[in-house]
């Protein structure tokens, strides 16, 4: 097996290659062994197709506003990512006490305080990340059998624990302790319980390092939060944010024709054959993940400049895949489809299944099932404040992703 990942817009930094090694590590140990991965050898492409488009002609200067009057008392902006993260838990919890911002959220929801941690870690080596996916793992696992995916309950009411739970300090030692409580559970019911998938590969993991730091992080973005007097999403475009547009735009424009394509175009098609090549060399199916931006450029490079590429799985994850159609943007965009013969663009023929994932409250993910025949449309919710960018940080998602792959249809 191998697996590509195109990202979407404004991947540039050094952050963006740390979140993408955590990322890797979380499709090497949930996504591909669900869609039958035997090889731990197998590659994991991410052909980084943002930097081969051009820069700004005035270096951001429409971003500027200097020398302007203020209108009112100028607040620090808050640029952390951890920060937007922790917004939501000062909006849900305003009396929020600095040390106690993850067992504020558990109180809320377990589930909401892991996936917080997750989001939050900053791992130095290939051992710290798969140690800290596999701790998260555990934790969500431990989660779901206990509360039936949230059905029967959750937080404090449900988890009584956390109500002696003071400090985050306090918070990991206790999930830890929690966990091996539930794994002596499983292993005294003597196979009366059906023990889940990800703890079976799992089994006892201690707290890693990174998970450790990251509570200081995250606290460290409490603090940041308040001092700074503003909301992270009310704040101007940055560079970064800004970069939304110059890369819809700069791709459109620059993606060239099937006989000469752009140097986007010819990066993620040399990916993908590397990647196919991977996959035949191991005998085992090639996957394919796209985020946002990314879902569009391996749509147009799949229904019309590389009709040879075999996909066998592809997960769109909040993309604008549907929107893009319905305006056809696309260069093998049909203006007759929808027509009384027509009613959906017929499915992509050398892909074998398509999942597009939704979180109800993105407003850059959109719907595929509408427009394309052989697309699979999944909502996930993943209670973030800032949800376009949650998805592949979340251990619910992954976890929800690999039972649906390793289903091979919709349960």
């Amino acid at each position: 097996m191998a697996l590509v990942h195109v990202h979407g817009i404004a991947n540039r930094g050094a952050e963006d290659e740390r979140r993408a090694a955590l990322r890797d590590s979380w499709f090497r140990l949930a996504l591909m062994p669900a869609a039958g991965c035997r090889s731990p050898e197998a590659p994991i492409l991410n052909p980084r197709w943002g930097a081969l488009l051009p820069p700004p002609a005035w270096n951001w200067a429409s971003l500027h506003v200097d020398g302007v009057e203020s209108l009112g008392d100028d607040g620090s902006v808050v640029d952390d990512s951890v920060a937007e993260m922790v917004d939501g838990v000062v909006a849900a919890a305003p009396d929020v006490a600095e040390g106690r911002v993850l067992v504020t959220a558990a109180r809320t929801s377990l589930l909401w305080a892991v996936e917080l941690l997750a989001a939050s870690v900053e791992a130095r080596s290939a051992e710290e990340r798969d140690a800290t996916v596999a701790f998260c793992v555990r934790a969500v696992a431990y989660w779901a059998w206990k509360t039936g995916d949230g059905r029967r309950g959750d937080g404090v009411g449900f988890f009584a624990w956390l109500g002696e739970v003071e400090a985050d300090v306090d918070f990991l030692d206790r999930l830890d302790e929690e966990l091996d409580a539930w794994q002596h559970e499983l292993e005294e019911s003597d196979g009366q319980s059906d023990v889940p998938d990800e703890w079976e590969r799992f089994g006892s993991v201690p707290v890693p390092r990174p998970a450790r730091a990251a509570v200081r992080r995250i606290n460290a973005a409490l603090a940041k939060t308040v001092a700074g007097g503003v909301k992270a999403v009310s704040r101007r475009f940055t560079p970064k944010g800004a970069l939304l547009f110059a890369d819809v735009a700069g791709y459109l424009a620059g993606r060239g024709s099937v006989e000469r394509p752009g140097p986007v175009v010819e990066l993620v098609g040399k990916a993908l054959d590397d990647a196919a090549g991977a996959a035949r060399a191991y005998g085992d199916p090639l996957i394919v993940v796209a985020h946002s931006m990314g879902g569009n450029i391996v749509h147009d490079i799949l229904s019309c400049y590389r009709l040879d590429v075999r996909i066998d799985l592809l997960v769109t994850v909040g993309t604008q895949v549907g929107l893009f159609e319905e305006l056809k943007l696309f260069a093998a965009s049909d203006p007759d489809v929808p027509s009384p013969q027509v009613a959906k663009v017929p499915a992509l023929p050398n892909v074998t299944r398509w999942i597009n994932v939704v979180d109800v409250r993105d407003p850059l993910a959109f719907a595929a099932g509408a427009v394309f025949a052989g697309a699979e449309d999944l909502v996930f919710d993943s209670g973030a404040l800032l949800p376009h960018g949650a998805y592949l940080t979340s251990p619910d998602f992954h976890r929800r992703l690999a039972r649906r792959v390793a289903d091979g249809g919709r349960s």
